[in-house]
């Protein structure tokens, strides 16, 4: 029998969480514990040391080896899906058939036909749905956005962004791109879907290169063209040093930021030379601005941990207040078609129109 979905906004939501690994374990539960509005009772993983150790570590007492007795605990209302990829259809559609609002994190799926079926059910459920694309939610990319929206940097030209990590050992599934891994999955798609938010504009084309050693898609560069005539440009590299930044130029302006550092936010005006003594200072007294604000936020794990919990207290406020979802299935969707765009021209050593992926 289907739960009912409690509405009482004088308490926390309670959370489940599925999936104990690398997003589960290192991202969301972290954050949720610096987010009031929300309570983890329950976590569920088929790791048994997984799921004791997370347990243990952000002091859950509901524990599940099977997702399924997780969904049938009338403590949770609503569940954080975090597993591997070629689970999110199995696991995702049994939340919303057990009545649970539904936190999904990326990418939505492996590939558009299973894509579709969750947007389909996720439409037919009276319960609140949500993507996990917690880039939208960081600081500095709400103010980017906010400056692009007010004109600030004129008719846009380009947008470059990176995004590398160290890895020494991945799981299996992410070892292989046909199960959901590789630099275009696992990472690319952050991105595309930041092209989107911060430029308001679709992917139509990309062009893209990877190369592969002790796993599939180990690096990867993609260019595009979005609808509305920007360019794009893009590193992403799973076995290097960490970075994992963002630039806009227009005709008027520039801005450029980076998530891992607080103080990174620069805009500069068409004139502007990134050379000299002025500009020296200038990064000295932003970063001595910013600096008060920045050790606050690090108490709590720092602006790239405050994404994970903004998007949460808005999964929250949706939940309670019936607002509407801003990262829905089909911004996941759109994303999902630009990586399989891609990986399509890595393989096939030639551009791909992304309306042309259609499966």
């Amino acid at each position: 029998m289907k739960s009912e979905p409690v509405m009482n906004n004088s308490q926390p939501l309670r959370v489940g969480l599925i999936g104990c690994g690398q997003a589960g374990a290192h991202s969301h539960l972290p954050a949720l514990r610096y987010v009031p509005e929300v309570e983890v009772v329950a976590v569920a993983d088929l790791d048994q040391d997984c799921l004791q150790q997370a347990g243990d570590r952000f002091h859950v007492k509901g524990r599940y080896l099977d997702h399924r007795a997780l969904l049938e605990d009338p403590m949770v209302e609503a569940v954080a899906v975090c597993v591997p990829v070629q689970f999110h259809v199995e696991v995702a559609l049994a939340v919303l058939d057990a009545g649970k609002h539904l936190f999904l994190e990326k990418p939505l799926a492996l590939n558009l036909r299973e894509a579709d079926q969750l947007i389909k059910h996720a439409v037919q459920s009276r319960c609140k749905v949500m993507l996990g694309f917690n880039l939208r939610w960081h600081r500095l990319a709400q103010k980017g956005r906010a400056f692009i929206q007010q004109g600030r940097l004129g008719s846009l030209e380009l947008i470059r962004t990176g995004l590398t990590s160290y890895h020494e050992t991945i799981p299996e599934w992410r070892q292989r791109r046909e199960l959901g891994g590789g630099v275009f999955f696992e990472q690319a798609v952050h991105h595309f879907d930041l092209w989107r938010f911060l430029l308001q504009s679709e992917v139509e084309e990309v062009s893209a290169s990877s190369r592969s050693g002790q796993w599939d898609d180990e690096t990867g560069t993609v260019t595009a063209r979005m609808s509305n005539g920007v360019l794009a440009a893009a590193a992403f590299a799973v076995h290097t040093a960490k970075n994992n930044d963002v630039e806009v130029y227009g005709r008027d302006g520039a801005l450029s930021f980076s998530f891992y550092r607080f103080d990174s936010f620069e805009y500069v005006t068409g004139p502007s030379s990134p050379d000299g003594i002025q500009v020296r200072l200038r990064e000295m007294v932003r970063a001595l601005q910013e600096m008060p604000r920045g050790l606050l936020r690090l108490r709590q794990g720092g602006d790239f941990l405050a994404s994970f919990q903004t998007e949460w207290r808005h999964f929250f406020h949706a939940v309670r207040y019936d607002s509407p979802i801003e990262c829905t299935f089909e911004d996941g969707r759109r994303a999902l078609q630009v990586v399989l765009a891609a990986a399509k021209s890595a393989s096939l050593g030639r551009p791909v129109k992304v309306g042309e992926v259609s499966e």
